[in-house]
């Protein structure tokens, strides 16, 4: 009779026979991080090619971010009940569905788009927010086991890198497709491509991770970890600290998901640049949260424990630094292809990855152990929600203004000073999450983040 075992400690360590303990990890390293590389390539293909879609489509800059909250919507719910679903098929089917998905929405909006129906893309859209973000938990779980109890922070920082040079890719490369073709449907479908290689990549991973457990003797399906699992009862335990995170996480990735969606017309409207040029700029915020996410990490967990870099303290300064770069945009003029004014992306990009770094570590610190899946699945939810509101009320600003492009003054509000007052709340949140963090014992100021 087969017995259950846990996922992650199914076998002994260094156990001679385990692959984990060979090379072969770093290859399925490879395979794990090149399996949300096309998830994250189409995730922006809309961002880059806004005004060719828009003029494809015939459709405003409201129906346009739709695109992005019709994908966010899902993943309110998802968050919740995909571990449940993970855990009934495995990590293993599970990649291979939600891959699956990702193609198929890909394929269905470049179908809408090449076919001018605007209800098609949409739809698209919505059945690849349908594997996007169980995708990335899948990964996630994979990687786990095959690094647990060795190099696994470089290894998930390697992913995160790997998966945002994704949305690199595609800052750089949909335009020069439109260039070249003169159309948007070329890009589209090599988008597609990607994706049928990165489903390809998890079927070899699966039959990888399958073997080992085969020649372990390892018969049960691979499992999420118990403490990545939802429990919704635990909910009504959670403390004010938690929840002043997860609104400061709302708050501030609205400064940053969202406008990084509609910058790319935002830098031709304002300061003249090519599409080209301005999707090269507005990609400055993935390079760098690529590159300095894992980074800041491992600098804030060193020194963190020494109260200079602390929790508390990082999220403060990182909500201040994107609040700035709103103020910059609000006070700076518009100019004709001006150097300058790419320095905000660069800011935007350090206090991206800064609060990326410090924030979703924060979040086992004050919640219990056995609450911790739960806990990220709550604050997932939270912050789709506001990633699918958010887009919608900066299209409704954008279309209602009669003057400067939408990202100047309509009924006393504009794009850029919505973005502002959302980085001040933020600021202002994180302000408060100290002071109450302090009443409990300082809780996020007392050890290093483990990663």
């Amino acid at each position: 009779m087969e017995t259950e075992s846990e996922p992650f400690e199914e076998v002994p360590k260094k156990n001679k026979l385990d692959m984990r303990f060979t090379r072969w990890r770093w290859v399925m390293l490879c395979f794990a991080s090149l399996v949300c590389f096309g998830n994250y390539f189409v995730y922006d293909n809309p961002s880059a090619l806004q005004t060719q879609i828009e003029d494809q489509l015939h459709i405003d800059t409201f129906e346009f971010t739709m695109l992005y909250s019709v994908y966010s919507f899902p993943n309110i719910i998802l968050p919740l009940l995909g571990g449940f679903f993970i855990d009934y098929v495995g990590v293993r089917l599970g990649i291979t569905i939600f891959a699956t998905l990702i193609c198929v929405g890909q394929a269905v909006f470049a179908l809408g788009c090449s076919s001018r129906q605007y209800w098609l893309a949409l739809l698209g859209r919505i059945i690849f927010g349908f594997g996007g973000e169980s995708l990335t938990v899948s990964q996630s779980a994979i990687v786990s086991k095959w690094f647990k109890d060795q190099e696994l922070a470089l290894a998930l920082g390697i992913n995160i890198t790997v998966s945002r040079l994704g949305s690199v890719a595609n800052d750089y490369s949909e335009p020069a497709f439109y260039n070249s073709t003169g159309s948007v449907d070329f890009g589209l479908w090599f988008g597609f491509g990607l994706c049928v290689v990165s489903l390809a990549t998890g079927l070899v991973m699966n039959l990888v991770d399958k073997y080992r457990d085969t020649s372990l003797g390892i018969k049960d399906k691979l499992k999420l970890n118990p403490e990545d699992r939802i429990n919704l009862s635990e909910v009504a335990h959670f403390s004010l600290s938690f929840w002043l995170i997860t609104l400061n996480c709302l708050i501030v990735y609205v400064d940053v998901l969202p406008f990084n969606d509609i910058a790319g017309q935002f830098y031709q409207d304002r300061y003249g640049f090519s599409t080209t040029a301005s999707d090269a700029i507005i990609s400055i915020t993935y390079v760098m949260g690529a590159i300095f996410c894992p980074l800041f990490g491992i600098l804030v967990d060193r020194i963190g424990k020494r109260g200079y870099l602390s929790e508390c303290y990082t999220v403060i300064l990182s909500a201040s630094l994107i609040a700035t770069v709103h103020l910059w945009f609000v006070v700076m003029p518009d100019c004709s292809g001006c150097w300058y004014s790419a320095m905000p992306m660069v800011l935007l990009g350090i206090g991206y990855a800064l609060y990326a770094a410090v924030m979703w570590a924060s979040i086992p610190l004050v919640v219990r152990q056995e609450a911790v899946g739960t806990a990220f699945g709550v604050t997932t939810s939270v912050q789709n929600f506001g990633l699918a509101v958010a887009p919608m009320i900066m299209g409704e600003i954008q279309d209602t203004t009669e003057r400067d492009h939408g990202y100047f003054y309509v009924r006393s509000m504009q794009v850029s000073v919505f973005l502002f007052v959302c980085g001040v709340l933020g600021v202002l949140n994180a302000i408060w999450l100290f002071f109450e963090d302090q009443r409990n014992g300082g809780k996020l100021n007392e050890r290093p983040i483990q990663l």
